[in-house]
């Protein structure tokens, strides 16, 4: 039950609010910028992995994994992106990023790779998971290939903020500190 309040303080609930607000803003104005070869930029900048991302690194998973969960729905009811077809694969994609991104960050020797490393296992998972519910209409092998090749820009952003966080997030912060030792007495 302690853990229960902690988890829906107003705090946590500031946090998450206003996180999410930059986990729908950010891609907005993604998704304002006009189609390349009739894709959506998003498919080529990836931002809906940008802001779970930080929030991992900044807050902990506690506030990531509702972000991963909540922002593509909610960008899907205000701006039409991701489209309903979609929506699922990418909700699924997040989540598992962010799960992934929380291991590899514990590891020292992949952590600075943990963004782009993530969004590869996750798009793997998406894949296989076409295998067996077609959620989209492609070929799941064909799906992976294209949209992580489309995806190269948006990988080399993860890596960069991943770079960015690591060098310049200071890892002794209270917050960083506490949210990566999730599960552990301190």
């Amino acid at each position: 039950m302690k853990n229960a309040s902690k988890t829906l303080s107003y705090g946590y609930v500031k946090q998450l609010t206003l996180v999410l607000v930059a986990a729908i803003i950010f891609p907005f104005f993604i998704h304002l910028l006009p189609p390349y070869n009739g894709f959506p930029v998003g498919a080529y900048l990836l931002p809906m992995f940008y802001i779970p991302f930080i929030a991992l690194f900044a807050y902990g998973w506690r506030l990531a994994l509702p972000i991963a969960l909540l922002a593509p729905f909610l960008n899907t009811m205000i701006t039409g992106n991701p489209n309903w077809e979609f929506l699922v694969v990418l909700t699924l994609e997040l989540t598992i990023f962010s799960c992934i991104a929380y291991l590899l960050l514990q590891s020292d020797k992949v952590k600075l790779f943990a963004a782009p490393l993530s969004y590869i296992g996750a798009k793997i998972s998406s894949s296989i998971l076409l295998l067996f519910i077609p959620l989209v209409k492609a070929v799941p092998f064909d799906f992976l290939i294209s949209s992580t090749l489309r995806a190269i820009p948006g990988i080399g952003l993860l890596l960069l903020i991943n770079y960015l966080m690591l060098k310049y997030f200071n890892p002794n912060n209270s917050v960083h500190k506490k949210n990566f030792n999730i599960g552990h007495q301190q």
